[in-house]
């Protein structure tokens, strides 16, 4: 009888709201199978990308994912840090977190990009210092390090003075990391659009906003008490700060764009992949999918109905999601844009085309690392001490 009694006491497994991301990342990796397994025998010959377009879909989610992820550090760091915000110190395990799985989703994104990325041990043992790549790799290394041990630090609850100290440390390593990123491509002087000084700068703004835009949505999801004073006030603070970023860096977009179509005929090449971004078969991804859905949506809820806490979480969702719009929008177009008149008609070939679209092998790729990461993300949320107390129930 004493052992069926203690056989009835124990605790049922049951099924949590966050669950859904490990169940949607099951189906995620096996929906996506198929394309990473093509990829990883046959390498980068399914995918569209050739030798006019070499950087495609993977290059821009890496992208997209380095800005939620250094971005939404860099914001926390600052406002925790630097301003003494207390208050969104009680979600730095969770933030932690998700900027560590994100991370490892990037990672896993961009070295699918490569041929060969099982030599990328070469980078360190054969680094050259002269080149922005080897850079991104160091320091992208570094911040994983220091993230891992932050994040370690940040579930065991010890070590907060050697965790503030390592959070402080994350700003300048995040700042040079994204500057880098962005660097990249404006020191390719052969793409008029990205050779230039303000890519870097329109990296760091971009990523801050999507960095915002991620961390008000993890208050909106996860804080313990949503009914509280403090979460009113953070959630007001953070769609400010969001807002304004996100208004911010459009602005400053424009402007660029506008000098751009104002001297189009200074540098026809530069104006000719501008145009293709705003009035392309694809213009529909940056006015509808960025500018609508990611900007305007977003600043209106921002700063009208920030007290609304479901309209607040889909601002917050929508801002996030459609910042990939952005990094997609700068790496195809201006690869898609011949660098001398007739080259794409000079040969014929698959892989010699300038009209990329990215193929369902690409997409499946992408798939499979996000069911990965929704796979990782899930079950942290559920075994680990990252969600606020209240919540772990």
């Amino acid at each position: 009888m004493a052992q069926i009694a203690s056989t009835e006491q124990r605790p049922r497994f049951r099924l949590r709201l966050t669950d859904l991301f490990w169940i949607g990342g099951i189906l995620a990796l096996l929906i996506g199978a198929t394309g990473m397994l093509d990829r990883l025998r046959f390498g980068l010959a399914p995918a569209a990308i050739g030798s006019y377009v070499p950087w495609g879909l993977w290059v821009g989610f890496y992208d997209y994912l380095v800005w939620l992820e250094v971005g939404s550090l860099l914001l926390f760091s600052g406002l925790v840090y630097l301003a003494d915000d207390h208050s969104l110190a009680k979600i730095k395990p969770l933030v932690l977190f998700t900027g560590f799985v994100v991370l490892l989703m990037a990672l896993i994104l961009v070295a699918m990009d490569l041929g060969h990325f099982e030599r990328f041990w070469h980078v360190f043992v054969y680094a050259d210092f002269g080149s922005m790549i080897t850079w991104m790799v160091w320091l992208h290394t570094a911040y994983l390090i220091l993230l891992t041990v932050e994040l370690v630090l940040a579930l065991r609850g010890k070590g907060k003075g050697l965790l503030k100290a390592l959070g402080i440390v994350s700003l300048p390593l995040g700042l040079m990391l994204i500057l880098v990123s962005g660097s990249i491509f404006g020191v390719v002087a052969a793409r008029p659009l990205w050779n230039t000084s303000n890519l870097p700068l329109m990296f760091f703004i971009s990523a801050l906003a999507a960095g915002a835009s991620l961390l008000l949505l993890l208050v909106c999801l996860f804080w313990a008490d949503k009914q509280s004073d403090e979460f009113a006030r953070l959630t007001r603070r953070l769609s400010r700060i969001a807002g304004w970023l996100t208004l911010g860096g459009a602005f400053i977009a424009g402007v660029i764009a506008f000098t751009i179509l104002y001297q189009g005929g200074g540098n026809p090449q530069r104006a000719a992949a501008l145009q293709l971004i705003l009035s392309g078969p694809f213009w529909w991804s940056f006015w509808i999918v960025h500018i609508l859905l990611g900007v305007i949506v977003p600043a209106v809820i921002y700063f009208l109905f920030y007290k609304n806490r479901l309209l607040l979480t889909l601002g917050a969702a929508l801002s996030t999601i459609t910042f990939v719009a952005v990094t997609l929008n700068i790496v195809i177009p201006v690869l898609a844009t011949p660098e001398l008149e007739g080259l794409a008609e000079a040969f014929q070939h698959q892989k010699l085309s300038l009209d990329y679209v990215p193929n369902l092998n690409e997409w499946l790729v992408v798939t499979f690392v996000f069911g990965f990461g929704a796979l990782l993300y899930g079950l942290g949320l559920r075994f680990l001490p990252v969600l606020p107390k209240r919540t772990q129930e």
